[in-house]
């Protein structure tokens, strides 16, 4: 389910769908309006070297999904 309220109390888990359409996706929030505090501190962690490997969908995959839809 998503739910753009919830977003902000759930630190981005409201976007749950999202990570069923791209499981290895570190970012559930994958439109600019998507609030997803948990990749704001993954990307956070990325930055000074304590998370590596982060993956994201590509803009073709996203695409395509967005074609299935």
């Amino acid at each position: 389910m998503v739910n753009r309220w919830l977003s902000v109390f759930s630190f981005g888990e409201s976007w749950h769908n999202n990570h069923h359409a791209f499981e290895s996706s570190a970012r559930q929030g994958l439109e600019w309006w998507q609030i997803d505090i948990s990749w704001y501190i993954v990307r956070f962690l990325e930055i000074i070297g304590l998370a590596t490997d982060v993956k994201l969908p590509s803009e073709s995959q996203r695409r395509r999904m967005a074609l299935v839809r």
